[in-house]
């Protein structure tokens, strides 16, 4: 570590962040610690006099350093005020503060953060210092006049609805509440109209206003110059803002391995070093150092410092400076002061996924790279494009190796074309922010001239999202790789140390070759290790998924077919099928549904089946017998067929699957009137001796059919409680014949209906039923060997 002085302490300094987020100790603990090691040290120097520091004197160092970082982690961590937990949605909410920092705007939307100092609701004022998402939805014409009213440091008051971001409801999906949390925000707050929006008092902070102003002045210029294609990528590369991008063409990235393009990083850094390196080479080499610093500064407070360009800046910076002195710079020591810096400046950083990814990359780059270098070398090769073209694969596969624990954590997929992907997305990027950037300083001179590189960047643009999407939609782009867990990371990151390790040190060819083929199968091995499935095979598992104010069921039979019972339900904002239910089966790794039931064709059932059929998921459907005066239904039936996805209707039979037995009960005449309700799929599963019922939106007057024709067989171990839990179902006869020990309720967080209802609750519980319900819990798990059925926490899974 002689050579890696920076790298020593900047892991001891991290050692004392991991430290002080595991173990919790009180703040004058630290200060008692630190403040003994300080004392011990200066009495070690003091006996040591003017020697050189013996191995006491160095412990006592290293300890200093992990103090510090315990203690500065401690001592800089936010205190931030939060909503107590019941207030998850609130209507007629007024908040009061000031603006801290307003977003680009978006189509239809403009965004910024408040720092409130009251709030009120439900007729009451409280004096809470916090801080809320606040966005406001209008039409452009008054956003524009809006955004030209406000700036950072207004003191406004806004009126509308309050809303927790989204926990992690199920398996898979990603946890919005802790995340707005964590920036110390409380909840969003959402306004339909300007009108909302008062102005109280127009104070501004000047610097604050005029980066905000800059960005929005660049960002209406790349608006107006490009189409919304290019202007969306623009956005994101110059401004580091992707809010633009659709899910989908994110998604593809992501698939292509190519979504470290779209994160302002060491790349776009480079980008502009060799921008004014280019612009300001004929001047002295102090000059010019000092002007490229300069300008990565601007591009650095530009892009709202994420800490990738923080650290891209800072090492930027660190070997500018080094060629100014005549001092070679050490690589690994400039990537590590650049963290140290960033994580004396901000500890929590270190469990920021950008930070993680970013220094990951850089990291192993430095480390991997010089390996793929001096293979290409000694090839020989003359041809000067080829070899540029290996080494540049080098350098992408180098920044893969070490970013993908953290990408598999994060993503849970891994990119099979990536290599090849960014062999043409790279150059290619940073072509366009060359272009981009040009084109903005042109327009300032010869807005005519401007137009044309404009024109010719969004060629460039639509080739660069032609490759990613045929990349990203290649059916065997990436591969799944759930549960990566930083277990797994660990014992990759160990073993590729040793191969690297071997690499260097192993004369021997068949030395090399054989630990290579020891280090694959033990990071195979040590990976299964922790390795759990939350749906095993050789038992039934059923989950409720919280799809809000609708049902969905997933269900893994022993033999691990599947069905899914209902989908939740789509709204203009929100798409269960898609957002919800899809990730949950890619994190279960079930690629297809063999059975879709569809209890009813009312929007909050059937809803979701619509994505997941569009993403070829779905076998077959089985739904209620075609109601010729619903339209929903008609369509829904001609859509099936469009797709050729064969469906069948309820009628009275018995479905065979592995061990298990599926009752079908629906035994109405087509002429019976009833709702669309009552039409409701009826079904019982049964597994030796567990048994459970699914009932759609049955109501009471259906519910009294079905105990007239099965009485006793209605009995089962687990009711799905009909309609959310509302009054309209779930009557004393019914509930007696079924007799559930468990009731499972799908229902809404604080839904208009108010469901489920106290009646239907009493009523379960004077049966002694144990009831769970999706609005309280989120997502839940139940398991049945045959014998026994027993809940899962699958958060500890």
């Amino acid at each position: 570590m002689k050579n890696y002085p920076v790298i020593k302490y900047t892991i001891l300094f991290i050692s004392g962040i991991i430290i002080d987020f595991i173990i919790p100790i009180s703040k004058h603990n630290y200060f008692f610690f630190f403040c003994f090691a300080i004392i011990a040290f200066i009495l070690l120097l003091i006996f040591e006099y003017s020697r050189r520091l013996n191995s006491y004197s160095k412990f006592t160092i290293y300890l200093l350093v992990i103090l510090a970082g315990i203690f500065i982690s401690e001592f800089q961590k936010p205190h931030y005020n939060f909503f107590p937990d019941e207030i998850i949605r609130q209507k007629d909410f007024s908040a009061a503060g000031e603006i801290s920092n307003i977003e680009l705007r978006k189509e239809s939307e403009l965004i910024f953060s408040l720092n409130t100092d009251s709030v009120m609701f439900s007729n009451s004022k409280f004096p809470i210092k916090t801080n809320l998402l606040c966005r406001i939805k209008d039409k452009n014409r008054k956003l524009d006049s809006l955004l030209n009213l406000i700036s950072p440091g207004n003191y406004v008051q806004i009126t509308g609805l309050f809303m927790k971001g989204r926990d992690r409801r199920n398996p898979g999906e990603f946890d919005y509440n802790e995340y707005l949390r964590g920036k110390g925000t409380s909840g969003i707050l959402i306004a339909n109209s300007s009108k909302d929006l008062k102005v109280i008092n127009y104070n501004t902070n000047k610097f604050t206003n005029f980066v905000y102003r800059v960005r929005k002045a660049i960002d209406d210029e790349i608006s107006k110059l490009h189409n919304a294609q290019t202007a969306a990528l623009l956005r994101g590369l110059i401004l580091a803002d992707r809010s633009k991008i659709d899910l989908d063409t994110r998604t593809e990235f992501i698939n292509s391995g190519v979504i470290h393009i779209l994160a302002v990083s060491g790349l776009h850094v480079g980008y502009i070093v060799l921008i004014f390196l280019i612009l300001f080479g004929r001047l002295n080499i102090y000059v010019r150092s000092f002007v490229t610093i300069c300008g990565l500064t601007a591009f650095m407070i530009l892009t709202n410092s994420p800490a990738s360009v923080v650290r891209a800046t800072i090492m930027s910076a660190l070997i500018l400076i080094g060629l100014m002195t005549n001092r070679s710079t050490n690589l690994f020591n400039s990537i590590a002061a650049a963290a140290l810096v960033i994580l004396i400046i901000e500890p929590a950083e270190l469990f920021n996924p950008g930070f993680q990814l970013s220094f990951a990359a850089v990291l192993s780059i430095a480390a991997i790279y010089p390996v793929f270098q001096n293979i290409i070398y000694s090839l020989r090769i003359e041809n000067n494009i080829a070899k540029n073209l290996l080494l540049f694969a080098g350098v992408s596969i180098s920044a893969q190796l070490g970013t993908v624990p953290f990408t598999l954590i994060y993503f849970g997929k891994l990119s099979l074309i990536a290599i090849f992907a960014n062999l043409i997305v790279i150059p290619l990027a940073g072509f366009i922010v060359g272009v981009g950037i040009f084109t903005l300083v042109l327009n300032a001179l010869s807005p005519f001239l401007a137009f044309y590189f404009a024109a010719a960047n969004n060629l460039f643009t639509s080739f660069l999202f032609y490759t990613v999407k045929l990349s990203g939609n290649f059916e065997y782009a990436f591969v799944w790789i759930r549960d990566f867990s930083l277990f797994n990371a660990v014992i990759f990151y160990l073993f590729t140390a040793i191969f690297l390790y071997s690499l260097k040190n192993f004369k021997s060819k068949s030395a090399k070759w054989i630990t290579t083929a020891l280090i694959f199968f033990n990071i195979w091995i040590f990976s299964e290790l922790d390795d759990k499935e939350l749906m095993p095979n050789n038992i039934l598992s059923v989950f409720m998924i919280d799809v809000g104010q609708g049902d969905s069921f997933l269900v893994k039979f022993p033999n691990g077919k599947t069905a899914l019972i209902d989908a939740g339900e789509v709204t203009a904002n929100f798409d269960n099928g898609e957002r919800v239910i899809l990730p949950l089966l890619n994190y279960l790794n079930i690629n297809k549904i063999d059975y879709g039931f569809v209890s009813h064709v009312d929007a909050d059932h059937y809803g979701g089946f619509i994505s997941l059929i569009n993403e070829n998921k779905i076998r077959r459907i089985v739904k209620p017998q075609l109601d010729t005066s619903f339209t929903k239904d008609i369509k829904f039936e001609k859509y099936l067929r469009s797709k050729n996805i064969p469906f069948d209707y309820y009628s009275k039979k018995i479905m065979k699957i592995s061990n298990c037995r599926i009752y079908v009960l629906n035994d109405l005449e087509n002429n019976q009137k009833t709702t669309s309700n009552g039409k409701s799929g009826l079904l019982k599963i049964v597994y030796g001796k567990n048994s459970l019922l699914f009932t759609g939106d049955l109501d009471k007057k259906v519910e009294m059919h079905y105990v007239e024709s099965y009485k006793t067989l209605l009995n089962s171990d687990i009711l799905k409680v009909s309609h959310h839990g509302s009054k309209t179902a779930s009557s004393n006869e019914f509930i007696s014949y079924v007799k559930p020990k468990v009731s499972l309720i799908s229902a809404g967080i604080q839904n208009k209906f108010g469901h489920p209802t106290s009646e239907v609750l009493e009523r379960l519980k004077a049966i002694g039923s144990k009831i769970y319900r999706t609005d309280q819990s989120g997502g839940i798990m139940l398991r049945s060997n045959g014998e026994n059925i027993f809940a899962v926490n699958w958060r500890k899974e």
